[in-house]
């Protein structure tokens, strides 16, 4: 018993004594200081309040990322569309699409009846002709004539990411010359962009990341995924409060046209990195200074976007974000650029008014998202504006089981 108070006493001693008070208490101010040093530059903003009418987020979220993706990749799959209620319809049997049908990672796409019995048809007539089939076509035990999935065959794989492209040309270029696909094809843009394979668990210096390159109007045919990067914003020197460049698309473009966008945006094509897409669609689309948007861009994430038209084609996205502060004195702001013709105009908005838009609909899809996860990063949409605020970050970033951007190891 002498023993344990004896202890008791030392530690109050030990705790007490004026050294280790003074240690505590200089690294306490040290804390502090360091806090105070990390929120230099604004205190953190207040929450906003939904416009009347609007009681959460979760409409706008389920309506953008409205594609409901096969859970398993293994078996027969569907597809359907969500509402701004979040119910499931228009459900649609699809046809996986993999690289190999010894894949174990699962499909790169799907494809839709229409596209695969497009595909069957260039299989038999490869067949007829005598020659070999760059496709290989796998059909249920139960039923003969049901298609399971689709694949290259194991002479195009032996050739890589060269071949697969080729005969991935050949066949896109068929169908926009014979007039099939129209919908989609007449979106024609002589671009490349990269399809990736799913990375290997082991993976080494040696792997190539790209499986192949198809012509970017044609990746809805296949449910392949585009990638892209967005976005920029300034702070007003007056009030204080965050306001963004909003530009409002032309109302030339194909699609979108006149809805609100992000800042910048662009797809990334064939070799490019996020980094490069967003400096050059700054200098394209906005006219801003290359040197300023490289020293001072901020890369904040990925923005996945699962997405299904209303004619049911499967566009799903996976979208780098970057937030880019402008200067306050107004010295370097978007200029539309007429030579591009992508933007009709610029307007420097308030997050009220991004906000109030958002929720009347009044942006691009993809661009609603990236705005959204923007506004909650930034702290102006919380759980005291939003009674469904988890709902909304987690359905946000929802899983997409199929293959992003990787690289090698060095």
């Amino acid at each position: 018993m002498q023993s344990s108070r004896l202890a008791s006493c030392a530690r109050r001693t030990i705790l007490t004594s004026p050294t280790r008070f003074s240690k505590q208490a200089v690294y306490q101010r040290k804390f502090n200081n360091l806090l105070r040093l990390y929120h230099v530059d604004f205190a953190p903003p207040p929450s906003l309040s939904l416009p009347r009418g609007h009681h959460s987020l979760l409409p706008l979220v389920y309506s953008c990322n409205n594609l409901i993706l096969p859970r398993d990749t293994q078996r027969p799959t569907t597809v359907g569309t969500r509402t701004a209620e979040g119910d499931v319809v228009n459900e649609e049997h699809v046809i996986p699409f993999l690289l190999s049908q010894d894949q174990k990672d699962g499909p790169v796409g799907y494809l839709r009846a229409q596209v695969a019995s497009a595909l069957e048809e260039d299989h038999q007539k490869h067949l007829v002709s005598g020659a070999a089939s760059p496709w290989d076509l796998r059909y249920s035990r139960e039923q003969a004539r049901d298609l399971v999935s689709v694949a290259f065959a194991p002479w195009v794989n032996e050739g890589g990411k060269y071949t697969r492209t080729m005969h991935m040309e050949r066949i896109v270029y068929e169908w926009k010359k014979h007039g099939l696909f129209k919908e989609i094809l007449r979106g024609w843009s002589d671009e490349a962009y990269p399809v990736y394979s799913h990375a290997p668990k082991q993976l080494t210096s040696s792997h190539d990341p790209v499986a192949f390159a198809i012509e970017r109007a044609a990746l809805p045919l296949f449910g392949l995924v585009n990638f892209g990067a967005s976005m920029a914003y300034t702070r007003d020197p007056l009030s204080g409060r965050m306001m963004i460049w909003i530009p409002r698309r032309s109302p030339m473009k194909r699609t979108w046209p006149g809805k609100l966008d992000v800042t910048v945006g662009g797809g990334m094509g064939l070799g490019d990195t996020a980094l490069e897409t967003i400096v050059r669609e700054s200098a394209e689309e906005a006219l801003l200074d290359q040197d300023y948007v490289t020293q001072y861009i901020r890369s904040v994430g990925v923005l996945p976007f699962p997405n299904r038209s209303p004619g049911g084609w499967i566009l799903p996205g996976m979208y780098y974000l970057f937030d880019l502060p402008l200067p306050i004195d107004g010295s370097l702001i978007p200029k539309t650029n007429a030579l591009d013709g992508e933007v009709e105009t610029f307007e420097l908005q308030d997050v009220d008014q991004v906000l109030k838009n958002l929720l009347e609909g009044q942006f691009k899809s993809s661009s609603a998202l990236a705005i959204v996860d923007f506004l909650i990063r930034h702290g102006y949409v919380t759980e005291d504006t939003d009674p469904r605020f988890m709902e909304v970050c987690r359905l946000l970033k929802p899983e997409i089981k199929l293959p992003g951007v990787w690289k090698p190891y060095p």
